[in-house]
């Protein structure tokens, strides 16, 4: 059982400063570091396009805009590059729509096969580009670690531009420019924009150093896709990235595509109210399933194909392979279960050969949350074992990796809390032994079970006054968490369950005015603690507060973060 905490009140002094306005809105505003009035309008009314956004001024910026200029004033080949999942499909996108919109053809988009090519740049695929006539590779969302493949597309007479948003390695590779936020000497405010984030950054100073013949502004349609690789990357969602959702969720609720059009039709998304929780929960898993599933172009040819019955078609696709994931997730899932019980080891390192990559990370996702420890799986995929690994906190996920023994890895990439890695098959005994050994010495951060609670009320006070207040934090999202309410002594009005399976959980209460008010829990039905939950029982409850518009009927309930019996 977690701890609840209630954070403590904002001191008066901070209250002062904040001005005039709901103490409520103040302590979630001083709890997220903002502790000016200037600070708080600037939060709660993001702006976007003023000069601390200025794309040119990050590193290197200038340099890849004026050569990707040229590339296009003289009309070189051009290889734009993408990763193979959301935030490299968008930013691949982000390209294409520049470049369409420019009039500009000369121009092929490839994305590697996740499990064919791997990860980044292949020498066989820096080969086969020099073949087709490029003389520019633009890398997206990968690159940043590819040192080989640039020298040989060096050798071969073509310059590369990488776009990436991972960390620079020691000895990076000697690419014509580099734009990547974490490379020493970076003065840009922003740290932790996505790879479309970058991308996008990258066409406004196309824009604006280029003067192309397109309507001012223009470049902001681009934000749907932008908002979704913000989202499904999981960069923090302050400042610019903030910005760049709250205006990209506009953006969605007008856009044009077809995929996009078809999708909120198919899953029967209120365009008007589209939230960053649509995108987390349905957009974002059905653009990266293309990639796990089958190839990361079908999600592409979504975003971009102009066809209605195409869309249709590519929809229909996509929610057959999200089926198909699940399944390949659920009989994973068993078998873990199955090996380690109702244990609660300190580490999980175990895989199968018939285990497909695409989908471990998923898993990966799904046995930390149950287990509360650092996981690491594998499967085959291609010639070699390819990896997925999370961290509940504990370690640096990066960290950790690289001290294994040098040549016991191919590969590694990612980031503290999200990583994946490839290894020959003949040394995955080796790596197992290697993890857990050095799992034991290597430091490790206390990892505490504490719910943190903004305010404690009532169920009366909950409705649209209420909600209209959290509304204004929107877009959610890491460092950015919903505002997590208190409840105590709740009498359960009504226990349902629905869903396929009955697998999730609602919670009826009944207010002094005999309204209902409910609380949901998304997957919890069966879950240790909720599951022999019945109506008259009282309980203590933790949740936050939300708005749902299912079936077109706007209603205002709780989502389910913890909960305590009371005996």
């Amino acid at each position: 059982m977690k701890q609840w905490v209630v954070r403590e009140k904002i001191p008066n002094d901070a209250s002062a400063d904040l001005g005039d306005m709901p103490e409520l809105k103040k302590n979630l505003l001083y709890h997220r570091g903002i502790k000016t009035r200037a600070e708080a309008e600037k939060f709660l009314n993001p702006t976007y396009g003023g000069e601390e956004d200025d794309p040119l001024l990050i590193l290197n910026m200038e340099k890849a805009v004026l050569r990707i200029i040229k590339a296009v004033k003289e009309n070189e080949r051009i290889v734009v590059f993408g990763d193979y999942d959301a935030d490299g499909v968008c930013s691949s996108v982000v390209f294409y729509d520049f470049f369409k919109k420019i009039g500009f053809e000369n121009f092929h988009v490839h994305i590697p096969d996740r499990y064919l090519e791997g990860y980044g740049l292949s020498l066989k695929a820096v080969e086969e580009f020099s073949k087709q006539g490029a003389k520019l590779i633009i890398t997206l969302d990968c690159g940043i670690t590819n040192v080989k493949e640039a020298e040989r597309a060096n050798e071969l007479g073509m310059e590369v531009i990488i776009i990436d948003h991972h960390i620079v390695p020691e000895n990076p590779p000697k690419a014509y420019a580099i734009v990547d936020l974490k490379q020493n000497g970076e003065t840009y405010p922003t740290k932790f924009l996505s790879g479309a984030g970058i991308a996008f950054k990258t066409i406004c100073a196309i824009v604006k150093v280029g003067k192309f013949n397109i309507t001012s502004g223009w470049e902001k349609w681009l934000l749907d896709v932008v908002a979704i690789a913000t989202v499904a990357d999981m960069v923090p969602l302050t400042g610019e990235n903030r910005a760049l959702v709250y205006y990209g969720l506009k953006v969605l609720k007008k856009t044009q595509r077809p995929g996009l059009l078809s999708f909120y039709k198919r899953l029967k998304l209120s365009i008007p109210n589209i939230t960053e929780d649509d995108l987390s929960f349905v957009i974002c898993p059905r653009i990266n399933v293309a990639g796990r599933m089958d190839h990361a172009t079908v999600g592409f040819n979504l975003l971009t194909t102009q066809s209605e019955q195409e869309a249709i078609w590519i929809g229909e696709r996509l929610d057959i392979m999200t089926s198909d994931r699940k399944e390949a997730v659920n009989g994973i899932m068993k078998k873990i279960d199955d090996e380690f019980g109702e244990s609660k080891p300190e580490l999980i390192m175990t895989g199968d050969i018939s285990w497909g990559p695409g989908v471990l990370g998923l898993t990966a996702n799904k046995v930390l949350e149950k287990y509360n420890c650092p996981v690491f799986l594998w499967g085959k995929g291609g010639d070699n074992i390819k990896g997925s690994c999370r961290s509940n906190g504990a370690i640096n996920l990066v960290d950790f990796m690289r001290g294994i023994p040098v040549g016991l890895l191919d590969d590694l990439g990612g980031h503290a809390l999200s990583a994946g890695f490839s290894v020959a098959e003949s040394k995955i005994g080796k790596l197992k032994e290697e993890i857990t050994k050095l799992y034991i010495t290597f430091p490790k951060q206390e990892i505490n079970g504490v719910v943190h609670i903004d305010k404690e009320i009532s169920i009366d006070d909950v409705g649209r006054n209420l909600f209209s207040t959290i509304e204004k934090f929107q877009p959610f999202g890491v460092d950015n968490p919903k505002p997590v309410f208190s409840f105590k002594n709740m009498i359960i009005y009504a226990v349902k369950k629905f869903g396929n399976g009955g697998v999730h959980l609602q919670l009826d209460f009944k207010k002094s005015d005999g309204k209902i008010v409910s609380a949901i829990g998304f997957f919890t039905a069966n879950s240790e603690h909720l599951a022999n939950l019945k109506a008259g029982q009282t309980i203590d409850l933790v949740a936050t507060i939300e708005k749902s518009h299912f079936r077109g009927k706007p209603e205002i309930r709780l989502r389910i973060v913890d909960v305590k019996l009371k005996q």
